[in-house]
């Protein structure tokens, strides 16, 4: 069985279910590109990149090394009135605590805790990330289990009530403002590649970015048996790098049609499929026919999409009907 899945994503371009995307703006024939409006619900059109007063905090190391943007784990707190030294790690692309006596705490038992990061410079003091809400959600993949999500919130004086989310910026609807996290991976967002093999690192996707939308289709390195490659080529699609260098060809509002080839991801029974889009591979479009942005003029020799299938590829994403 298919999991029939409806999408209005940011970035566009995963398999035969439908979605809306963003991303950087595409070249077109034409100076306006009428797109099609859509409503987006939270985890389809997405926030900012996770961050704490400007320094990004999407990639952590568990074990207190500094960040690109030289932000680095300094402590991890319990919720109030639970002793015992727990300290934190990612476990199935979820967040858990666990003490030296064996206990672990995981889902909604982690609301109230309390990640304690720092940015660079001697002066600078540390920022409580604490924990504010917990929501597992269904993935958009058929059979996969539903999807842990944080509502992370750290101290803002300048910000609605003193306080203000990793992800959205505000405090409006916090379960909305909400990251999935994954585990032991961390994705170069100017390339669209990903950096496998990075056990104490993790990964803080805000809902609609490409790395929770990838989470969400069943894709994540722990809580699947997908491969880098495989996943690379989810990111590939879903942020319309069709010639492979990071250039992403998509806008956000944009419909696109996906399916991928495990079969667990299809299209809605009354989605309108248009011509095929492309079919993608970790290295990017294998071929490219309707772009999902009409009059999309790409930088790379691609052939035509006739003849080839899913079989070819991971992914092969359709058009929205015109």
């Amino acid at each position: 069985m298919y999991k029939r899945t409806y999408h209005c994503v940011i970035a566009a371009a995963l398999a035969f279910a439908a979605a809306c995307d963003q991303g950087e703006p595409a070249d077109a024939a034409d100076d306006e590109v009428a797109l099609r409006p859509y409503a987006c619900p939270t985890w389809k059109c997405g926030f900012n990149s996770a961050e704490v007063n400007g320094r990004s905090i999407r990639e952590l190391n568990l074990d207190g090394a500094a960040n690109g943007d030289g932000v680095r784990i300094v402590g991890f707190l319990a919720p109030a009135g639970l002793l015992g030294n727990y300290r934190l790690e990612v476990e199935h692309d979820a967040l858990v605590a666990r003490n030296p006596s064996g206990q672990t705490l995981r889902g909604a038992q982690l609301i109230g805790a309390t990640i304690l990061v720092q940015g660079p410079g001697l002066l600078s003091l540390p920022v409580p990330i604490t924990v504010l809400g917990y929501q597992e959600i269904d993935s958009w993949a058929e059979g996969a289990p539903k999807v842990p999500t944080y509502a992370l919130l750290y101290p803002d004086l300048a910000a609605l009530l003193g306080l203000r989310n990793v992800c959205s910026g505000n405090l409006l609807d916090t379960l909305a403002s909400a990251a999935t996290v994954i585990g032991g991976e961390t994705y170069d967002l100017d390339d669209k590649t990903v950096n496998p093999g990075r056990s104490r690192w993790l990964t803080i996707a805000c809902a609609g970015s490409a790395a929770a939308k990838m989470r969400l289709l069943g894709y994540g390195p722990q809580s699947s048996a997908t491969t880098p490659a495989q996943r690379q080529a989810t990111l590939k699609m879903v942020t319309a790098d069709y010639c492979g260098g990071g250039e992403s060809y998509t806008q956000n509002g944009t419909e696109v049609h996906w399916a991928n080839a495990e079969g667990t991801v299809a299209p809605e029974t009354f989605a309108e499929l248009g011509e095929l889009e492309a079919v993608w591979t970790e290295d990017g479009a294998l071929c490219l026919g309707s772009p999902r942005i009409a009059g999309t003029l790409v930088d790379c020799g691609l052939p035509s999409c006739a003849g080839l299938s899913l079989d070819e590829g991971e992914w092969v994403t359709y058009a929205a009907e015109p």
